[in-house]
């Protein structure tokens, strides 16, 4: 009876020691980095890869070369390009590490996002890459620009577009989840970053682009991207794109510029911030009103006002809630009468505050947003001025 035991333990083992069905050799693969997507010329679109030269991004192995190897091909289905890729590539192509995401202008205004349903399917690729518009070109060419850091262009964007949400607020950080949600969800339009190259693309595509001071290309950030019924439809500048993290409760920090006499500034960091939306139906339109409460410090004045004075810091707090309130308000109505796309989430607020209100007018949604009443109320506290409660520019008060 001992020796049955044991030889089905040994039988067990055996089929749990059977290795992977499906490994590959490192030798025979080569991660990819970055994917773009553009309108094709012969087929309904064209996917670039962007796969990294792993020898060329270690320091120690480096010799000059390209970091990565970025070629495209046309086909009707992203599934089918991405089985397609070796007629260009020797090695078997993973997706799993990707970081960026590229989706031509073009491919975005004409609402030809059908793709996206493969990427949300397959089971190899992680839902935590950025999704980005390129602007006013196409999108591989975003993948083509060699970057000083880390040589590889999907590499640099990724980690700009995260540090630049969290220094700053420019980026929704919007994963492809997020995206398929608010692309659904009533009351709701999906916003993207949107990226472009400044300077020359040809001189940038050459590896004597990190070789200068002043780089001939560079990809920047360089607004956000409103979309409306599944199609991109404008754009909205850095600052409303600050604005509207700061509505949606996503700002982390960020540094404002507050205008104090003609040619004077003060600046001011943020490190906290909390916003609330209360949304219903009032006098037959939609009453929405935006609380924000926020704190941080003084970084730097050119008002040369002593903040140990009484009533200093609360002409500094008033003048932030002002300025504040303002800016968020024109960014608000800018949407409202240019767009008509509720990019905010104020219908989604009333579908859960005023259930019934909103159902009633769910399917005009979008007209009813250009027209709402909308107040916002800033509450900021000014907690220190730095190491300093004086300026070493003394002289005049201003």
């Amino acid at each position: 009876m001992k020796k049955i035991c044991v030889f089905l333990c040994i039988l067990n083992c055996l089929f749990l020691l059977t290795g992977c069905w499906d490994r590959k050799e490192l030798s025979e693969i080569k991660l990819v980095a970055g994917m773009a997507i553009d309108k094709g010329e012969n087929a309904k679109y064209k996917l670039t890869v962007e796969a990294l030269n792993a020898v060329e991004l270690n320091t120690q192995t480096a010799s000059g070369n390209a970091p990565t190897i970025v070629e495209g091909i046309e086909g009707n289905t992203i599934s089918e390009i991405t089985h397609l890729l070796n007629e260009y590539y020797a090695q078997f192509l993973v997706f799993s590490h990707m970081k960026i995401l590229v989706i031509s202008e073009e491919i975005a205004r004409s609402g030809m996002l059908d793709f996206i349903d493969f990427l949300e399917r397959n089971r190899e690729i992680r839902d935590d890459f950025n999704i980005i518009i390129a602007k006013d070109g196409k999108a591989e060419d975003i993948l083509k620009i060699v970057a000083h850091y880390r040589k590889a262009s999907s590499l640099k964007l990724s980690p700009q577009l995260d540090h630049l949400l969290e220094d700053w607020g420019g980026d929704p950080g919007m994963s492809i989840i997020e995206f398929i949600s608010e692309l659904n969800l009533e009351g709701k339009e999906p916003v993207l970053a949107t990226v472009r190259v400044k300077g020359d693309v040809e001189k940038g595509k050459s590896m004597e682009n990190i070789m200068k001071v002043t780089p001939d290309a560079i990809v920047v950030v360089d607004s956000l991207a409103i979309f409306k019924k599944g199609k991109l439809v404008g754009f909205l500048s850095m600052e409303d794109s600050r604005n509207y993290l700061w509505i949606r409760n996503k700002l982390k920090t960020t540094s404002l510029s507050i205008k104090c006499k003609q040619g004077d500034y003060s600046s001011v960091r943020v490190t906290e911030s909390q916003t609330e939306i209360t949304s219903k139906w009032k006098n037959n339109k939609p009453a929405i009103h935006v609380g924000i409460k926020a704190e941080g410090y003084l970084e730097g004045t050119q008002c040369y006002k002593s903040v140990d004075k009484l009533g200093t810091i609360e002409k500094y707090e008033k003048l932030v809630n002002k300025v504040l309130s303002q800016e968020i308000s024109n960014s608000i109505s800018h949407v409202q009468s240019q767009y008509e796309s509720d990019i905010y989430g104020f219908g989604e607020a009333m579908r859960r505050q005023d259930y019934d209100s909103f159902m009633k007018i769910k399917d005009k949604w979008d007209q009813e947003f250009s027209k709402a009443d909308i107040k916002v109320d800033v509450d900021f506290v000014l907690r220190r001025s730095g190491i300093r409660s004086k300026s070493f520019l003394t002289g005049t008060e201003k």
